[in-house]
């Protein structure tokens, strides 16, 4: 019995010290204290890597190594030659990363060079590996093509270089009809707003490679930022239950770009002249296939007009909207958003007469 009891006792006693252990007013407080700097370190560094990927564009976020390569093959040829560099910046509106300089420029009033896109463009890329592959090389790897185009690099990239000035005419297409469409954007939005300023980044600027800024517009408040894109085809579009939305068809994702840096999406079209503006606003866009983007909120401002057509036709009633009373509830869908929005005219008009 005493053994047993005092087994009892010994358990006891080590239960009480385990628990006054746990217990422990100061420990228990330092505990807690070091698991709140933990999830509070945790927070705090998940937040700024997010808002570091948030601030980038897809293709900075992209693991593709080829840009890199192009950029050092580049750097390898005009650096020793003292063509490589930053552009001036008088003005606070030519900001660009190191690269070549002084030769094939953009445009005469520049300095920033035409081969600092070749990093990222696809027809220069296409070309260097049709020019690979016309080679004859033993092997058509990925390491391969690079080799190639490192031994062949000065007749590739060089200033005298066989191939350079043909690939510099594949850039200029894109860069002439980009500065045609950002020209007429420019005016646009200087008869829009006339007494702002209206500020258009250099060729490389990286508020526009980085962040996708193409034109600001300067407020008193706060610098309105714009990404200018060309657009093939605009329809508006209303559904049968009331819903309406924009389908633009551009190249643009709209994923690329963050409500951060650019505030709104300016698309245009320089032979017509036609433009539209919307929001870069994610809960409100929907990026579809083919190249086809749909905004579900009315343009900021445009000078097309639109007839709305329907993307879904009205159709004959199933057993399950029979059995639902479909059509009576899409008419009181109706009802009710007509008379909200009789109720918002009248308190914005309430509102623009005071």
């Amino acid at each position: 019995m005493e053994s047993g009891q005092s087994t009892n006792g010994l358990i006891k006693v080590n239960q009480t010290q385990q628990k006054s252990k746990l217990t422990n007013p100061l420990q228990k407080r330092g505990f807690l204290f070091i698991i709140g700097i933990y999830y509070g370190m945790r927070e705090l560094i998940r937040k700024v890597l997010n808002e570091r990927v948030g601030n980038l564009s897809e293709a900075f976020r992209s693991t593709d190594t080829f840009p890199s390569f192009i950029r050092q093959q580049l750097e390898k040829i005009y650096k020793p030659l003292r063509m490589w560099g930053q552009a001036p910046n008088p003005n606070d509106d030519c900001v660009t990363g190191t690269g070549v300089i002084n030769i094939f420029p953009h445009s005469d009033e520049d300095v920033w060079s035409v081969l600092n896109r070749f990093d990222t463009n696809t027809k220069v890329k296409n070309r260097l590996n049709q020019l690979f592959l016309e080679s004859n090389p033993p092997s058509t790897g990925d390491q391969d093509f690079r080799e190639w185009i490192d031994e062949n690099s000065e007749d590739l990239f060089g200033p005298n270089g066989t191939y350079v000035e043909e690939l510099v005419g594949l850039n200029m297409t894109t860069i002439i009809s980009g500065n045609k469409n950002e020209m007429l954007a420019v005016n646009v939005l200087k008869q829009k707003f006339p007494g702002n300023e209206i500020k258009r980044y250099c060729s490389g600027d990286i508020r526009d490679t980085k962040k996708g800024i193409d034109i600001v517009i300067v407020t008193p408040d706060k610098d309105i930022t714009v990404q200018v894109k060309p657009f093939m085809k605009i329809d508006s579009y209303v559904e049968p239950d009331g819903d309406t939305f924009f389908e633009v068809k551009s190249y643009l994702d709209s994923n690329r770009y963050s409500e951060r840096n650019v505030f709104i999406f300016m698309f245009v079209n320089s032979e017509s002249e036609e433009f539209i503006l919307f929001k870069n606003k994610k809960t409100k866009i929907g990026q579809m296939r083919n190249n086809i983007t749909r905004f579900y909120e009315p343009p900021l401002y445009t000078n097309i007009t639109f007839v709305n057509k329907q993307k879904r036709k009205s159709k004959t009633l199933t057993p399950t909207d029979t059995l639902f009373n479909v059509d009576n509830d899409t008419l009181r869908n109706l009802e009710f958003r007509k008379a909200q929005i009789e109720k918002m005219i009248e308190k914005l008009k309430k509102k623009v007469v005071s």
